[in-house]
């Protein structure tokens, strides 16, 4: 997508209002969509530091260009546009959204350069002020020349040039501006006469407080007093950016509610009003919006970001990596671990996976290149993932033939059915209470798969075929509903018709024999559905499923050893990793990871769509790095959410309400390398307690005389205040398999 380009210099640079020392250099913009009207135009600051190499030459040249032939246009790419968004001090605002402008001209005397402040009508001071740099400006410079080479003699200009006057009389030629009546320096757009007469640069302060006296009638103006100030407020919220990190904090404490609560709290009129529906619909709005405001950052920057995504090995996409890894203490990202994390980054394709194989059907490249090959790009398509799984997954023995794979299935074959002949054929048994514990583990298994997956085509219509009713007045776009069935499958209690959702009852009926001391725990389903969605084969989905199983088993243990293991894993972690992160966690009360629970429990089942589960999932299943790199890519999603968090959450519900609420909004492509980085900086971090455990041991070991080598244990012992068993466990590929105990009467569930 492209845009028109009407303005442009460079040379600008920004300044904060709240901080005289937050200074960025950058270009400012004027672009224009030829559909939009032309008051729409858009003027944009961009920081240079956030530009490519390519981006930066173009605006190079198109400045010249612009400068040159006034008036004319360039075609310009939207992406350059949306970079705005990402450095805190950057903004995008069209000119119909702005009061004023006000120019002040540089010093003759060079004390102060030429600036531009601009006012918008969302009343928020988020724009920096604007200085140009004229004597670095090539555009400048150059037009400066040409007017002294024209100089003449007996013509006075009513203004100096500088940089701002360029950028002031194109906004003339768009829009209707003019200077205001009081102050020469000051701009309106498309303003009244009156306007024109009485304006003043001043804000208007939002009035705080109510009147103290009320009587008769007088809530209904209280009423509408509050409704006022929400629609004002929100929509500053919705045009807030990430560095306003205290902007709802300030509004709540200045909404009429508080302030009225805490001048009054005593006075029964109050505490009845605020009892209110109404009153109380206002307040959780703005208990809200800090929650939004976090998650509207965080989906600008990723707007911004994805136009840089496609190739993850430019430029741009490095320098957000660097600039945001460098926040956390001495996470210094090089370039040699870019190179690692980004290179080969696109899935195998079907024609590369056939290479791999030799006449025989054996793979004749190694089992780590193969897996490096996955890890590092995933799978191209459903169809292929079809025979690379059964190898990630331990189905198939890398080493194995075409004949031996044929082998191997015959024999699952033939055990698969005698578990699902057992299952099918079951009679009531003596003891009651294993019969009670078995027909609740089908009503489970039953509900759970009822529910699962429904927008999938394979699920979503309950019929003998699973293809939509063809009953008339019917929609195709919703799950079958034969009318004596409503009530039915409203409340759940309805017949699995669908081949589909039969199967995956089948086979988790069939795994609660396999694995009869476990039995069936909610969460299996969310496991098994991927799985038959890409094999479409029963057996091999249930094979599939057993080998899966052996690593999320400890997920599901009934004393939750498992799951604990791996949330205080994450705990140390971050705390080493990500040590400002983990502490706003520990003042959020955050600091048991109870907002993450879910997504280890299933492997980020519920946070991402059909298509980004397979390829993490399959790039898990490779154990590249580590047999529980899903904790790293748990990290990764803490370390791309960092800043929002930290900026606008301060509540334990509030984080866990953001977490919850991640669904669609995360890319696992840019997730796993910024995993791939925190493993890489965790490896040498865990290497330099190593070393410097080792130089201990050697100077307490004298100088003189044998020195014997540390041994490992030896190492772990001087270490592990700082890098725990668990911690050290990360770093193998070796899987960490904790099964369930045997059940016996007391664990019935």
């Amino acid at each position: 997508m492209s845009t028109n380009l009407l303005f442009c210099k460079s040379e600008v640079f920004a300044l904060a209002h709240q901080n005289s020392n937050e200074r960025k250099k950058g270009i400012l913009l004027i672009t224009r969509d030829p559909q939009q009207p032309v008051e729409d135009s858009t003027v944009t600051w961009v920081d240079t530091e956030e530009l490519s190499n390519h981006h930066l030459a173009f605006l190079q040249s198109a400045e010249l260009k612009l400068s040159i032939s006034p008036g004319a246009s360039l075609q310009l790419t939207k992406d350059v546009v949306l970079q705005a968004m990402y450095s805190p001090l950057s903004f995008s605002l069209k000119l119909s959204y702005i009061i004023s402008l006000k120019f002040i001209p540089p010093d003759p005397n060079g004390w102060y350069q030429g600036s531009v402040t601009i006012k918008s009508k969302n009343d928020i001071d988020d724009i920096p002020i604007l200085f140009f740099n004229d004597s670095a400006c090539p555009s400048t410079k150059d037009k400066a020349k040409q007017l002294i080479n024209s100089f003449q003699p007996f013509e006075t200009a009513s203004n100096v040039y500088w940089g701002g006057a360029d950028f002031r009389d194109l906004i003339c030629l768009l829009v209707d501006m003019r200077p205001t009546k009081n102050d020469s320096s000051v701009y309106l757009i498309n303003a009244t006469p009156e306007e024109l007469l009485t304006f003043s640069m001043q804000t208007p302060k939002v009035v705080s407080s109510l009147r103290s006296g009320m009587g008769e009638g007088s809530e209904t103006n209280v009423w509408n007093s509050f409704q006022n100030y929400r629609w004002s407020a929100m929509s500053m919220v919705a045009s807030a950016t990430t560095k306003v990190s205290t902007l709802v904090g300030t509004m709540v404490r200045k909404h009429p509610l508080v302030q009225l609560a805490e001048r009054n709290s005593n006075n029964p009129y109050v505490r009845k009003m605020l009892d209110n529906p109404r009153v109380q619909d206002v307040q959780r709005e703005f208990d809200s919006a800090k929650i939004y405001l976090a998650k509207w950052s965080l989906g600008v920057k990723e707007q911004a970001e994805k136009y840089r995504l496609n190739d993850t090995a430019n430029d741009n996409y490095r320098r957000i990596l660097v600039n945001e890894f460098g926040t956390e203490g001495d996470f210094e990202v090089t370039e040699k671990m870019l190179d690692d994390a980004l290179k080969k980054r696109h899935p195998v394709t079907e024609d590369e996976w056939l290479s791999f194989f030799d006449q025989r059907g054996r793979l004749f490249m190694s089992e780590r290149e193969i897996k490096s090959r996955i890890f590092h790009g995933g799978v191209e398509s459903m169809s292929l993932r079809r025979q690379v799984w059964p190898f990630l997954l331990g189905v198939y023995s890398w080493g194995s033939s075409y004949e031996e794979r044929v082998s191997v299935m015959k024999e699952l074959h033939v055990s698969y059915q005698k578990y699902k002949t057992l299952a099918l054929e079951r009679t009531p048994l003596e003891n009651e209470a294993e019969t009670a514990y078995w027909s609740d583990q089908i009503f489970r298994i039953e509900k759970d798969v009822k529910r699962n997956d429904r927008n999938l085509d394979l699920f979503r219509y309950n019929t003998k075929t699973g293809a939509p009713p063809n009953k008339a007045g019917t929609s195709k776009d919703s799950p079958d509903k034969n009318s004596s069935d409503d009530k039915e499958e409203a409340d759940g209690n309805w017949e699995i018709k669908n081949p589909h959702l039969k199967i995956l009852r089948d086979i988790l009926i069939c795994y609660n024999l396999y694995n009869s001391r476990l039995g069936y725990v909610q969460g299996m389903t969310d496991l098994l559905s991927p799985l038959y969605c890409v094999l479409q084969d029963e057996e091999m989905t249930f094979w599939c499923f057993v080998k899966f199983m052996d690593r999320m088993e400890r997920n599901f243990l009934r004393d939750q050893s498992g799951i604990r293991d791996q949330m205080l894993t994450i705990s140390e972690l971050c705390q080493l990793l990500l040590p400002k992160f983990n502490e706003h966690l520990g003042n959020c009360d955050s600091s048991n990871f109870f907002f993450c629970f879910r997504m280890l429990l299933v492997w980020f089942k519920r946070e991402f769509e059909f298509e980004g589960i397979c390829n993490i999932w399959e790039i898990f299943w490779t154990n590249f790095y580590s047999s529980q790199f899903q904790i790293f890519f748990l990290l990764a999603i803490f370390q791309k959410n960092s800043r929002p968090v930290m900026y606008h959450l301060t509540q334990f519900d509030e984080v866990l309400k953001y977490f919850n609420e991640l669904k669609g909004a995360m890319n696992w492509n840019d997730l796993m390398v910024r995993a791939e980085l925190l493993f890489i900086h965790f490896k040498k971090t865990v290497a330099v307690f190593d070393r410097d455990a080792e130089l201990h041991h050697r100077s307490s070991a004298g100088t003189t005389g044998y020195q014997k080598n540390i041994t490992a244990k030896e190492k772990k012992e001087f270490t592990k205040n700082v890098i725990s068993e668990n911690l050290r466990l990360l770093l193998s590929t070796k899987l960490i398999v904790q099964i369930e105990e045997t059940k016996t009467g007391n664990s019935l569930r």
